[in-house]
């Protein structure tokens, strides 16, 4: 099978990667002059990151797909215990060891909360845990932990739910919500783990991508249409995947796709803002 894949981002990466590793044909389409979508270096003096982007331990799939490409990710990431610290107290630190132990010392073990404030989050992940960590599909994350201690909330809750999906609470979904602690805090020792970039961030995956991918790649190629057939600018394929942004996905699935096309066009974006601060001398 011939495919194209729209977008070089890290899920563009990972598509091609398994398409190829599946005997297939692959070619990827890339707008920008270079891979990594928004997780990849920028040239500067020095060089920096497009952002802050932090993995954790649980995507073992992305750290699988590194190792693919040749990328050792013990060399290039620091790995660090969860900790949640605040001013004036070390906040929740989750202790190495078995995630569901590890979860339950470093909740006892958090001096800033009174006893009933731990007893009640420990009581809450308990019937998340029984219920496998579902809920009603439209509920909110501020209404899945309404019941939560003000402490519980404030501390814990709201910042890891901006952290880990970029939304308010009260916008936010708690199955979405669930599903991250599900992988993080109960899947296994070292998921919670915080994996920091030794490296640019290009190297971690754009670039060996792009060495891997050779002349399969395609930098600066906004693909103009998508024809039925899957015809891409002209050029026939057998397979088409968009791994580019909801609103490039929209813009090519409004004529072979329209009620899809209008769905992705209605997503939402909040903004991530990182400030770079330098000091002469350092």
């Amino acid at each position: 099978m011939r495919a194209a894949i729209v977008g070089g981002g890290w899920a563009g990466i990972a598509a091609a990667v398994g398409l190829a590793d599946a005997g297939h044909d692959v070619t990827v389409l890339e707008m920008a002059p270079q891979l990594g979508g928004r997780a990849r270096s920028v040239a500067g003096q020095p060089d920096y990151d497009n952002g802050q982007h932090i993995l954790i331990g649980a995507y073992r799939d992305s750290l699988a797909l590194m190792r693919r490409l040749g990328v050792d990710p013990e060399a290039v990431l620091k790995r660090l215990p969860l900790a949640l610290p605040y001013p004036g107290e070390p906040g929740l630190r989750l202790p190495p060891g078995p995630p569901l132990i590890a979860f339950t010392r470093g909740v006892l073990a958090h001096g800033g909360w009174p006893l009933g404030a731990r007893l009640g989050l420990l009581a809450a992940a308990g019937g998340w845990l029984a219920h496998g960590f579902r809920c009603s599909a439209g509920l909110s994350v501020a209404e899945l932990c309404a019941r939560l201690p003000a402490a519980v909330k404030r501390d814990l809750i709201e910042p890891l739910c901006v952290a880990a999906l970029n939304t308010p609470a009260h916008q936010a979904s708690a199955q979405v919500f669930l599903r991250v602690l599900k992988d993080a805090l109960f899947s296994g020792a070292g998921s919670a783990d915080l994996l920091l970039p030794r490296r640019p961030l290009s190297d971690l995956l754009a670039g060996p991508a792009a060495a891997w991918l050779g002349d399969r790649l395609r930098l600066g190629a906004r693909v103009q249409r998508i024809e039925p057939g899957w015809h891409v600018d002209g050029e026939a394929f057998d397979a088409v995947v968009l791994a580019c942004t909801s609103v490039e996905a929209a813009r090519l699935a409004a004529d072979i796709a329209p009620a899809w096309s209008a769905s992705a066009q209605a997503l939402g974006f909040q903004p991530i803002i990182t400030v770079y601060l330098h000091s002469p001398g350092t």
